[in-house]
């Protein structure tokens, strides 16, 4: 009976401290990315909605990362992940391509693919084109900031927000939103 008591809380200790060594590799990749990562910056049309459990958030519109040409070498297929390769240029950064077969090395970044929609134009090559979505569309300000820069963008409507993110091995992490060069936190202080 005394073995059988031990060997639950030793069983009960193996349990927890794999759910920690799980969370904290969550927390150290999360990091790893923003440490290293490749900075893009992509531009965002946002929304602050509230969610009771989820606190105030920004929902993300990426106004130009939904829809990009099949790589040359790729065939379309009917698969729910793809991969976005992205690149700079000096006009801004986007994404060049996308390929179903993971790249060895490059900016790229996991993403979910869906059919094309309707609301397509008639000029555009549906056969080489790939319609997605960034595997993030919220970005967590705090509470009292969020109502804030809501209406502060809404107030300034002509204001350009960008998304910055780090990208590093296909996984991408959204480090901020700015305005100009400004953090939006900052920029929603400022005002």
């Amino acid at each position: 009976m005394k073995n059988m008591k031990l060997l639950s809380w030793i069983f009960f200790g193996l349990l927890c401290a794999v759910q920690l060594g799980v969370i904290a590799f969550q927390i150290l990749s999360y990091e790893r990315i923003l440490k290293e990562g490749e900075v893009f910056y992509l531009k965002v049309s946002p929304l602050d909605p509230y969610d009771p459990f989820r606190g105030r958030y920004v929902t993300l519109r990426f106004d130009t990362a939904t829809k990009a040409p099949l790589a040359e070498d790729e065939t379309m297929r009917e698969h729910s992940k793809a991969y976005a390769i992205f690149e700079h240029s000096d006009q801004k950064d986007s994404i060049k391509e996308i390929r179903f077969t993971k790249p060895l090395s490059g900016n790229f970044l996991e993403v979910n693919v869906h059919p094309l929609y309707q609301g397509m134009t008639q000029k555009e090559d549906l056969s080489r084109l790939v319609s997605f979505s960034l595997p993030f569309d919220r970005f967590y300000m705090r509470e009292e900031l969020a109502p804030k820069a809501e209406k502060v963008l809404r107030q300034n409507s002509g204001i350009t927000v960008r998304a910055k993110l780090r990208i590093l091995e296909g996984k991408g992490v959204i480090e901020d939103l700015m305005v100009a060069d400004t953090p939006l936190s900052q920029f929603v202080l400022e005002k």
